[in-house]
């Protein structure tokens, strides 16, 4: 196995060793033999534990180094001239597994969970970026806001002057927009201002690095006002500690994700989550310390 993954699409910037490249031929073929798939992780809603968005996160399953995360392959991806393709694999599966959870849900009451993808500046500069978008949500026949395309808050600020007209056909296109990593870039409120969003995430590791004392907490809370005052929910990013997730509850964050919540989980377990059949609250039981926790629990299991 190897070190823990992350769920950039990526190449990490530090990585300290050149990747493998006795892998390239492994992933080439990884595109067709199945072995290369999407988690998902679902988002949490603090208030009554239901699931209204779940991210997908893709996993290349190797036989032999068992199963890696962005972090792992996507350097591998870079050195081989893959990443376009990866890129755009993660996209259209993730529209093709949207497309299956609103099918198994007909004739029932059950709206599936928005289904959250990660898109990097790399596929935001592309010419055909809309166009492909168009193409598949089009050809699938998608109701509008089963799918939506997250963007790090740096990627959209610093991105061409087209970016809020290209947004804005995303969005008449029935796809929903996000900002992410939210707080960590200083053109937060230019990008709140200027763009139109549907949501608003906040960085795991910008919370727990904010909330160290008073005057950082006062920043976070001033974060969240600023998105409720544009109607914008937030959600609190990889919440990894029963602690985080009844801290930015007190903050009046309206979502969380994270492993305390529940971990990406394979297609299987996430189609049951997303016809309201499971619950993420079977990977994790909170302390019987831990009296948020015990709320959220109660609320996902009425």
């Amino acid at each position: 196995m190897t070190a823990p993954t992350s769920d950039a699409g990526t190449p990490p910037d530090d990585a300290g060793t050149p990747p493998d490249l006795t892998l390239v031929p492994a992933l080439y073929a990884a595109f067709d033999d199945g072995s290369l798939r999407l988690h998902f992780q679902p988002e949490v809603d603090l208030r009554n534990g239901s699931v209204p968005g779940m991210e997908a996160h893709p996993r290349w399953l190797h036989p032999e180094r068992g199963v890696l995360g962005p972090a792992d392959f996507m350097p591998i991806a870079a050195a081989a001239g893959l990443v376009h393709q990866v890129d755009q694999w993660v996209l259209r599966m993730a529209v093709t597994e949207a497309r299956t959870w609103h099918r198994m849900a007909v004739g029932t009451p059950i709206r599936p969970p928005r289904l959250w993808v990660n898109i990097d500046g790399r596929q935001l500069a592309s010419l055909a970026f809309a166009a492909e978008v168009d193409r598949l949500v089009s050809g699938r026949v998608l109701p509008a806001g089963a799918i939506g395309l997250e963007f790090s808050e740096q990627t959209l600020g610093l991105a061409a002057p087209m970016v809020p007209r290209l947004l804005t056909r995303l969005r008449a296109l029935g796809v929903a927009i996000a900002v992410g990593s939210f707080g960590t870039w200083l053109g937060s409120l230019a990008v709140l201002d200027q763009l139109p969003l549907n949501l608003v995430k906040i960085d795991g590791l910008f919370l727990r690095a904010t909330m160290k004392d008073l005057e950082g907490e006062a920043v976070l809370a001033a974060i969240v006002r600023l998105a409720h005052q544009r109607g914008l929910p937030v959600v609190a990013d990889d919440v990894d500690t029963a602690r985080l997730a009844s801290r930015v509850v007190d903050l009046d964050c309206d979502r969380a994700i994270g492993p305390v919540f529940c971990p990406p989980v394979p297609v299987e377990d996430a189609r049951m989550i997303a016809l309201g059949r499971g619950r993420p609250d079977r990977w994790y039981k909170p302390s019987h310390s831990d009296d948020r926790m015990r709320e959220w629990a109660r609320a996902a299991a009425g």
